[in-house]
């Protein structure tokens, strides 16, 4: 939680369901859910070992064993809930380079409709979703996007991106008349400690500080921690507005300035920066390597392209007026995640993805 921006402990969910629990952000919802004074917080999660290493250990949480692809078997946990705050994606084509996109769209919009129809069937009254600033396109005239903007006209170039479009498509169809509120959560690029997958973030972040990345592109984009993105969504589980979507976009920066600051957070050497085309060529190289040694490359041509393409101003404003979010010095996000590294023993290399 952000010390300077507490969830009341009296506007929290009693009993919240997380999918994703084990994810950078779904982690951060469960911390915040007890924080904020919740009763029970089942984590929903696919790994029963891996979260209980990873989550609080505190009777309040219930790990249950689960696959958002089979809804079947998550139905009997949904009894009695007062909301479900859905954070489990499929994410990897930003640094997969041969993703699987059946499966992408199974977990990011298939699930979806199965978990919305299974929420209205336990009458939970409550369902956060989380989509993705990646969703908007740019405003008008240079000004800031916000909620009401519309994708991009390419927003298929990327499957992930494309596959949030089509998630709040299901959102939408499924309306409220089922007897759920559905607020949408939208968040910038996430970082922050208990990235233990990692993402693309934490990836960038472990390159930096271990000395494994030597340039990156003069690209910017919206970061955020995931603490700030889950108090946004444990207040949306409580005040956010049925259909009504809320952007947690954090600060622009650009990638060199990013970088600049793990440098610093971490007392490593900070990556040169290049134009887009010659980091594009190191990407290229890094999938052939990664392939030929059945790693993943610390950066793809794939996620180097959402950067090039997503890099304009974004505004947090509403979430701010309306939920009362506010997001913390990204300087602090990153510190933070260098403790939490060091503390975890990931100072040293980059680990492979284990999924959320």
């Amino acid at each position: 939680m952000n010390p300077t921006n507490p969830t009341d402990a009296a506007r929290v969910p009693a009993r919240t369901m997380v999918t994703g629990a084990t994810g950078l952000l779904g982690g951060n919802v469960v911390r915040a859910l007890l924080a904020g004074g919740a009763s029970e917080v089942v984590a929903l999660v696919r790994d029963v070992e891996r979260a209980r290493r990873l989550l609080p250990a505190d009777g309040r949480v219930r790990v249950v064993a689960g696959d958002i692809g089979d809804v079947a078997d998550i139905r009997p946990a949904m009894a009695g809930l007062d909301a479900i705050i859905h954070t489990a994606a499929y994410f990897r084509e930003y640094y997969q380079p041969a993703p699987d996109i059946g499966l992408l769209y199974r977990t990011n919009v298939d699930a979806v409709h199965e978990l919305l129809h299974a929420a209205a069937d336990a009458g939970v009254p409550t369902f956060v979703h989380t989509s993705s600033t990646g969703t908007l396109g740019p405003g008008p005239g240079g000004a800031p996007a916000d909620e009401d903007t519309p994708p991009a006209p390419d927003v298929g170039r990327s499957d992930y991106r494309g596959s949030k479009v089509a998630s709040e498509a299901v959102v939408r169809t499924f309306g409220a008349d089922r007897g759920v509120r559905v607020p949408i959560v939208l968040p910038g690029w996430m970082w922050g400690p208990g990235d233990a997958a990692p993402t693309s973030a934490g990836r960038l972040f472990l390159a930096v500080a271990n000395g494994q990345l030597r340039a990156v592109p003069r690209a910017s984009n919206h970061v955020v921690d995931a603490r700030d993105v889950a108090d946004a969504a444990v207040r949306a589980a409580v005040d956010g507005q049925a259909l009504r979507r809320y952007i947690v976009a954090g600060r622009r920066l650009t990638l060199p300035e990013i970088t600049d600051a793990i440098a610093t957070a971490t007392g490593a050497g900070a990556p040169r920066s290049v134009p887009m085309a010659l980091a594009t060529m190191a990407a290229t190289v890094m999938e052939v390597e990664a392939r030929i040694r059945g790693g993943e490359p610390v950066a793809s041509r794939k996620g180097l392209d959402v950067l090039r393409t997503t890099g304009y101003p974004i505004s947090s404003a509403r979430a701010e007026r309306e939920l009362g979010v506010r997001c913390r010095p990204f300087a602090q996000t990153l510190a933070d995640m260098a403790d939490w590294y060091r503390a975890e023993g990931m100072l040293g290399a980059v680990p492979v993805d284990q999924g959320a």
